[in-house]
């Protein structure tokens, strides 16, 4: 007779691996809602632009201002060769007091195509200061910035007369005048100026003060 051969008997496993299989099912769907999530936020999320690192600046510096969307040149060289020659005019008699002087600074005017420019005297630290107001003359002057980019535009023709190797641009940038000041800067980066700007509040005034007090930037 024969034999019957023992089978070998399959045990069980001693551990229960349901919970195991539990935590890589939701970590495995978590990843899943992740890298959706983040493909998502990727399709509708719009290019970012670094910003240039700002660095100081010894060019001679040249001036706009960004309003209503429209580019105006304030044109301070100018204004400042007139300022001068008001003062040499000033520092012949010497002889007057200070209310004559102050008077005599407060009557300059000097006009450029889209400002009044007048000097006041002010105080800073106990110390006098000469201040140059620049006053907008026509709220509508200047140029849209949709035709800056025009070759015969007047911000074209005015960076023509400048030198990158010599000036840089700075922008005052009213909040209404942003996309102006982007596609000014765009022009004067193709063209290799250095460029800096500064906000300015709606209604607040541009004023130099004599002195300085601050360095300018550019980027």
């Amino acid at each position: 007779m024969r034999r019957s051969r023992s089978r070998p008997q399959v045990q069980a496993p001693s551990q229960n691996l349901d919970s195991f299989l539990d935590v890589l099912t939701n970590t495995v769907g978590v990843m899943i809602f992740v890298c959706l999530f983040a493909s998502l936020t990727a399709a509708v999320s719009p290019a970012l632009v670094r910003t240039p690192i700002a660095r100081e600046t010894r060019k001679q510096v040249y001036f706009f201002e960004c309003r209503e969307n429209r580019a105006l040149p304030l044109e301070e060289d100018q204004a400042s060769e007139a300022i001068d020659r008001h003062l040499r005019r000033l520092s012949e008699n010497p002889f007057a007091d200070s209310r004559q002087i102050q008077q005599q600074l407060e009557s300059f005017r000097h006009r450029t195509r889209y400002y009044d420019v007048r000097l006041s005297l002010g105080r800073s630290q106990g110390q006098p200061i000469l201040q140059t107001l620049f006053e907008p003359r026509d709220r509508s002057g200047g140029e849209s910035f949709s035709t800056l980019e025009k070759p015969s535009s007047n911000f074209r023709r005015t960076l023509d007369r400048l030198s990158p190797s010599r000036h840089s641009l700075v922008f005052f940038v009213r909040p209404d005048s942003f996309d102006c000041f982007r596609a000014a800067r765009a022009i004067a980066w193709r063209s290799g100026f250095d460029v800096g700007w500064e906000p300015m509040a709606e209604g607040r005034a541009i004023i130099f003060v004599s002195g300085g007090g601050r360095r300018v930037t550019v980027q």
